[in-house]
């Protein structure tokens, strides 16, 4: 199959944010990657293998061989992963804040405007090391299914539902929740290792470069800071969720 074919033009606007939300489709890299997608019950439609390789043990609905050109030009690196699955994006209604119920897990977390997709992936990462419910999106955020986000979960996209919904449902789904909900802030009185994150818990984190807003922030039950020791300002939002997220995998324990 050559460059030029259609099927790989189609392929390639997956790069950007128009085709994903044209073609509601993404596409994941990497054999341990696609191995944690079948583990996690998805099924990809296309499933490209570069030269000389098998596909092991992934299927999908259809096999494509190809060679390191079109796999680079479909991921626009230099130096592809051999295997490349195409994955259908979550139906929209399976994503809104109907979709939550607070009770099927421990721990929650919830992200207003983040903007790096290599931070959201870090969380979205750290929420599936904790066995958390699902990362809920507030807002204007980036894109989880962009290449950039998939790549930075390492394969836990497939793992941890993810949801989106807007500023005033978040507001309303932190007033019902039923267990302790914890905003971070880095003037909150408290301390992140103080807190007794009354189960079910849902830490709530604000963007990069602005942080939490405030309405967001009141309608929390309590909010925390992680002690800055040296003369860094604040930390990254992925360590910051990670930290956040343990604190209390760790209370709950």
């Amino acid at each position: 199959m050559s460059v030029s074919n259609p099927l790989i033009k189609e392929l390639r606007e997956l790069r950007t944010p128009k085709g994903r939300k044209e073609q509601r489709r993404f596409f994941a890299e990497g054999e341990r990657t696609l191995a944690e997608a079948a583990r996690a019950g998805w099924r990809a439609s296309i499933l490209l293998v570069g030269p000389g390789r098998e596909g092991g043990t992934l299927t999908a609905e259809r096999v494509i061989r190809v060679s390191n050109e079109v796999l680079s030009k479909v991921t626009g690196r230099e130096n592809p992963q051999p295997h490349l699955g195409v994955f259908a994006e979550p139906a929209a209604e399976t994503q809104g804040v109907q979709q939550i119920d607070p009770n099927v897990a421990t721990r929650w977390l919830m992200l207003e405007g983040a903007r790096d997709p290599g931070n959201l992936g870090s969380c979205i990462r750290s929420a599936d090391a904790v066995g958390a419910g699902g990362v809920i999106l507030v807002g204007d955020t980036c894109d989880p299914y962009s290449v950039e986000c998939v790549r930075a979960t390492m394969g836990s996209i497939f793992a941890v539902p993810i949801f989106r919904v807007s500023d005033v449902d978040a507001r309303e789904l932190l007033a019902r929740w039923p267990g302790e909900s914890v905003a971070t802030a880095g003037d909150a009185p408290s301390d992140y290792a103080a807190v007794t994150y009354r189960v079910p818990a849902i830490i709530v984190v604000g963007s990069e470069a602005e942080g939490l807003s405030p309405a967001l922030r009141a309608a929390c039950r309590v909010a925390v800071s992680i002690p800055m020791l040296g003369s860094a300002e604040s930390l990254n939002l992925g360590v910051a969720a990670a930290i956040t997220l343990y604190a209390a995998e760790r209370a709950q324990r």
